[in-house]
């Protein structure tokens, strides 16, 4: 059964990676600070986004689960296109800069373990760490489908979100413990869907997460120092529920052929817009001379731009490739 709510979240979640990575395309003034973190605090960390909609995805089509299609099927979706779209980056960093988010000495590696270690971690671009750690999910996925099915398994749901506010992002395994319950949040709410849907969509429901989200977002802001912090990773896993209460109310409201469209190129989105992101970077400070103060105006501009030129690039990918295009973006 398709599930228009979520098709409609995938547009969203994949709205907030770009809006997320599309503040450091700027310079923030001193007195422009405020802003910069209060963006950082309310559109950083779609990750947990993109994680809750694949656990829900996964349990909502676990009834036809199959071991070697499945795998088959993560392997031309996902391995093949990031092994592909890696490479320009990759070759970058290891011909011709250097990439300050690797660990020390890891320059002191031989060119060709350089890039198995790129490969390894996501480390070259910055939104493609995702992929080693959620293909961490697809390798236990036999066992996420057995459990799915027993009694228990959800009752550990509680523990696994305390474990990931205390193990925060890094490598691949780490991060993978750090996004394992809104993975299996994602799993309990589509397993449950019936029973939670009705009550996440009730208008009491939706306020009170609404403040409870914004209760997050001020505590972060007043009471804590950086902005990935545990309560931010409480805040997005408000804001799941609330985005599938709200877009499950919303129903037919939410039809419209741009939001499909965004939603079915969500996925190559997410692959290209870091491409598009710094090649508009670099165009602007050769044409400005320096990078563009960020403002409350352009930021917003910026994140629509970006999205829909990554929307039609991929738009024009799938008519020029058709399904192949799959192999190449994701999409």
């Amino acid at each position: 059964m398709f599930l228009g709510y979520i098709h409609s979240f995938r547009a969203l979640a994949i709205l907030f990676i770009v809006a997320g990575h599309a503040i450091d395309f700027f310079t923030w003034p001193q007195d422009s600070a405020d802003i910069e973190r209060l963006l950082r605090i309310v559109m950083s960390n779609g990750s947990v986004l993109f994680v809750f909609i694949a656990g829900y995805l996964f349990q909502h089509l676990a009834v036809k689960y199959q071991h070697k299609k499945y795998f088959i099927n993560k392997l031309k979706n996902v391995i093949v296109p990031y092994l592909l779209v890696s490479i320009p980056a990759i070759v970058v960093f290891v011909f011709f800069m250097t990439r300050e988010t690797v660990w020390p000495g890891f320059y002191d590696n031989a060119p060709w373990q350089q890039v198995i270690y790129f490969y390894l971690t996501g480390f070259h671009l910055a939104p493609l760490w995702f992929i080693p750690m959620i293909s961490l999910f697809y390798l236990i996925a036999p066992l996420l489908v057995y459990a799915d099915k027993t009694r228990y398994f959800y009752w550990l749901l509680p523990i696994a979100i305390i474990v990931s506010c205390f193990v925060s992002r890094g490598l691949p395994l780490q991060s993978f413990v750090h996004f394992f319950s809104v993975y299996m949040l994602g799993m309990y709410c589509s397993h449950f869907k019936v029973q939670l849907n009705d009550k996440l969509s009730q208008k009491q429901v939706l306020v009170t997460l609404a403040l409870f989200i914004l209760g997050c977002v001020l505590y972060e802001f007043y009471m804590m120092a950086g902005t990935m912090t545990y309560v931010n990773y409480i805040q997005k896993i408000a804001m799941s529920a609330f985005f599938v209460g709200l877009l499950y109310r919303l129903g037919e409201k939410t039809n419209y052929k741009l939001i499909h469209t965004i939603a079915n190129a969500s996925f190559g989105v997410f692959f290209i817009h870091s491409y598009v992101l710094t090649a508009s970077k670099m165009a602007c400070e050769k044409l400005f001379g320096a990078k563009v103060a960020g403002s409350l105006l352009l930021y917003p501009i910026l994140t629509l731009s970006i999205l829909l030129i990554c929307v039609a690039i991929i738009v024009a990918m799938q008519k020029l490739l058709g399904t192949r295009s799959r192999y190449l973006v994701g999409s």
